[in-house]
């Protein structure tokens, strides 16, 4: 909740999510850390001295690069880009450098070999947002970004939507769950026949003629279309 009372809602990242983003990144960081020891052993020509730096480069790269992509990409690395996840503080605001390195650091004890992230794994599940101990000791969490995709408004040109919209008070005052359930089910409204549109729609069309003073009798699939039209047609 901002300081102005607005609430977001994150939908957390679970544990085989992270995994498999884990595993993605753990791939290309093998890619990184080979690529990076072929050319120090290039640069040498195939001397011994060539594995001092090869060295620093695997260490480098090993502690570094979770801190340096989250820091730097606005908390994801590659394979938290590829699977939809982001890393935003506990408050939901962007990490800051300082809590990427915090959580990478601290997160490596969730990886232990001889636990085999069961430390990480138990963190998570006894914490209430899916934090393991990097999140605990950075104060951060992981987020799936759901991008929505950007759809046109739909008209319903029915005389009884419009009569009923008419009814309905100017503004309405809709929450994110409403709104959605709103677009999803005039979306999807045509593929079912009269009788099922009225069975979907009535638990949600109840509490709105309750609250808009409609009468009972009123279809459940006509309210639900004026709701709609009076809430993002403004109609």
């Amino acid at each position: 909740m901002t300081p102005e009372r607005i609430v977001f809602e994150y939908p957390l990242g679970g544990p085989f999510r992270r995994f498999t983003a884990y595993m993605v990144d753990l791939c290309l960081l093998a890619l990184l850390v080979v690529g990076a020891a072929a050319v120090s052993l290039l640069l040498s020509l195939g001397a011994a001295s060539g594995i001092g730096p090869a060295l620093v480069a695997y260490f480098l790269l090993s502690w570094g690069y979770g801190a340096f992509c989250e820091g730097v990409f606005n908390g994801q690395t590659p394979g938290k880009r590829a699977l939809g996840l982001r890393v935003v503080s506990e408050r939901g605001v962007p990490i800051t450098g300082a809590q990427a390195v915090l959580r990478n650091l601290v997160g490596a004890v969730d990886g232990l070999v001889p636990f085999f992230f069961m430390l990480g794994l138990s963190s998570m599940l006894l914490s209430g947002k899916f934090q393991r101990l990097g999140d605990l000791a950075a104060g951060t969490m992981v987020i799936i970004e759901q991008r929505r995709p950007r759809l046109g408004l739909l008209r319903i040109q029915e005389p009884r939507v419009r009569a009923i919209v008419d009814r309905l008070p100017v503004r309405i005052a809709a929450g994110s769950n409403l709104a959605r359930a709103l677009s999803d089910y005039v979306r999807r409204r045509h593929r079912f026949s009269r009788a099922l549109r009225e069975e979907m729609a009535e638990p949600l069309a109840r509490p709105l003629r309750a609250r808009f003073g409609l009468a009972p009798s009123e279809p459940a699939d006509i309210v639900l279309c004026a709701v709609y039209h009076r809430v993002f047609l403004g109609e």
